[in-house]
């Protein structure tokens, strides 16, 4: 079984927030990390990080939804760096709020787009390598959103909550070929929630402090090294769960 450090990974979303905080703890750890994003800029710049901390990255520009690019990827990562041990699907693409009754179609589809089938993507083109080593580590991110049913978020919920029954599903049917699925819940401080706080820094203050631990997870401090653990070879028989990262801020009164 590989170690930590002698693995390939692919980080989707990894131009900011979560995706960037686990492509840099990965790549810390000796993970060679191939970072993709919609946008070229940001994940270069995550890749220049990565060497400037002595570590190994390929960025690749790649809309999940695409499944013809998505291949392109995972095959980059063998081709370039041996193999590919470890899928991160965190990209999410955030749609506007809306009432049941008023989200769109559009909305629907970007979300699931994006988040369900974009996930599905790079777990079916990683699928026959993984299976052909015996051995592989998938991690999906979910969110309380769906978890916990928040009001005006039925595109991005729904399909959350979904990317969990996947992650279970495949738990079921991968588990032969030594491939451990597991979906993360995480809450964050993330660029969407910094830009909350700026907008409503009020109520942003309130939620920090109901939080017991008084504040919200760093994505390469705190969320990042829970998927280094379910990446490496520790977690070789932990699949099919639901990791919450929030500390504890979920836990219901």
């Amino acid at each position: 079984m590989k170690q930590l450090n002698e693995k390939v990974a692919v980080v989707t979303g990894a131009g900011q927030g979560i995706g960037k905080g686990i492509a840099l703890c990965l790549a810390k750890r000796g993970v060679k990390v191939v970072c993709t994003g919609r946008r070229e800029a940001p994940i270069q710049q995550t890749v220049a990080e990565i060497e400037e901390a002595g570590g190994q990255g390929l960025a690749m520009a790649c809309d999940s939804a695409d499944r013809a690019r998505v291949e392109e990827v995972v095959k980059a990562a063998v081709d370039t760096f041996g193999s590919i041990d470890v899928i991160v699907n965190n990209g999410q693409a955030i749609v506007p709020s809306a009432p049941v009754e008023d989200t769109t179609y559009e909305n629907m589809l970007a979300a699931w787009e994006s988040g369900t089938i974009g996930s599905l993507n790079y777990m079916q083109a990683a699928f026959p390598y993984m299976k052909e080593q015996g051995e592989g580590r998938i991690i999906n991110f979910a969110s309380a959103t769906g978890m916990f049913g928040i009001a005006g978020q039925l595109a991005y919920g729904s399909n959350k909550e979904a990317l969990r029954g996947l992650t279970k599903i495949a738990a079921k049917e991968w588990g032969q070929y030594g491939i451990c699925v597991n979906v993360v819940l995480p809450g964050a401080e993330s660029p969407a929630a910094k830009a909350w706080a700026e907008k409503f820094p009020e109520e942003y203050q309130k939620q920090v402090m109901l939080n017991p631990m008084h504040r919200f997870g760093d994505p390469e401090g705190d969320i990042a090294p829970v998927v280094a653990f379910l990446a490496g070879p520790d977690s070789c028989y932990y699949s099919g769960q639901s990791v919450i990262v929030d500390g504890a801020n979920s836990i219901m009164p």
